[in-house]
């Protein structure tokens, strides 16, 4: 029995090493594109116009994940309704923050690009616009790249549209003056950015989100930039599958 009990204990390493990758072997994605909805019914975001961010995000999100599988593209939500991935209970409101970013982005898996998805909301209301944030210090080309693709293509389909939307432009997420430095939901371990929509507190810019157009080309704007950044990345086609397998989940 004891010599039985050594040959199973055998087999099963030998099983392990050969189910594990080689050093320097790829592995495979969990899927090509994570996307966050930010916020949740509890830390609700920018309010105005009669909108809610954590609402509108969610909607985003959804047309956005819609438009990207009709292009091939496997996507990952890190949430799917409106409440918060993470427990939302410590004391600490940074460290809370912290937290729930962090399990946002455990959420969507390894991926090759992560898009947290918001709109904007200032005390001053005449503010409007378009802008998106990257963190230089985390695959900062790469994270640069991702952001310049999904700003100037938000900023194009909005003008396709019928709206003007002023273009703010990409932006370090230190330039926000957050205390904590860098955007948390910009620390993970792919290129990432975070986009602002439009302004929840001007009024044209709340107008203009209650039109079902308007909202569809800001989706049209993150999966045309997704789209082009991934275009432009080394690894080839949608996320690592056997030749021919449809790229879904």
């Amino acid at each position: 029995m004891a010599r039985l009990g050594v040959l199973l204990c055998s087999a099963a390493v030998l099983l392990v090493l050969w189910a594990a990758p080689a050093s320097g072997e790829s592995v495979p994605f969990d899927a090509d594109i994570g996307l966050d909805p930010g916020h949740s019914y509890i830390d609700v975001g920018a309010v105005g116009g009669g909108l809610r961010e954590f609402e509108v995000n969610l909607d985003t999100a959804l047309r956005v994940k819609g438009l990207l599988e009709a292009r091939r593209y496997s996507v990952n939500l890190s949430r799917s309704d409106n409440g918060p991935v993470s427990a939302m209970n410590h004391p600490d409101p940074t460290e809370r923050i912290r937290i729930e970013q962090e399990a946002r982005i455990a959420a969507v898996g390894r991926v090759r690009c992560y898009v947290s998805i918001n709109f904007n909301g200032l005390g001053n209301p005449r503010l409007s616009g378009t802008e998106t944030y990257y963190n230089p210090d985390n695959f900062g080309e790469q994270s640069y790249r991702l952001a310049e693709a999904l700003q100037r293509n938000m900023v194009s389909v909005l003008w396709e549209a019928g709206y003007q939307a002023v273009d703010r432009g990409v932006k370090s997420d230190l330039l926000a003056g957050k205390p904590y430095g860098h955007f948390f939901s910009l620390r993970g371990p792919q290129p990432s950015a975070t986009v602002e929509g439009l302004f929840l507190t001007n009024p044209s810019d709340a107008d203009a989100l209650w039109q079902d157009e308007i909202r569809q080309a800001i989706a049209e704007g993150y999966s045309r930039g997704i789209s082009d950044f991934l275009a432009g990345e080394t690894t080839a086609g949608p996320a690592e599958r056997s030749e021919g397998e449809p790229n879904s989940l």
